[in-house]
């Protein structure tokens, strides 16, 4: 079953905890979506973990939305939450 915006918010802080993994690929999606995670988060942390920036600074939009769309095509039931770069 699809994870909802009202459904996460209603599990919060009840047992079993909510799950959160973060991904930036089609692999890891399909990994997080396997093992049944609530949500998966693609944070401005792709700068340095994936880009090999130093700093977050330098994530664009561009760069959030490439790799959104990588986790979203593969997503099945997890919620998608995806970080906005600084400014």
């Amino acid at each position: 079953m699809r994870m909802t915006v009202p459904s996460f918010r209603s599990r919060k802080g009840s047992d079993p905890p909510l799950v959160v993994l973060t991904a930036y690929d089609a692999a890891t999606t399909a990994v997080a979506e396997a093992a049944g995670v609530d949500c998966i988060l693609v944070g401005d942390s792709l700068g340095m973990v994936v880009l090999g920036h130093d700093t977050t600074l330098k994530v664009t939009v561009d760069d959030m939305v490439h790799h959104a769309a990588a986790v979203g095509r593969c997503r099945e039931n997890a919620l998608l939450v995806v970080d906005m770069p600084w400014l």
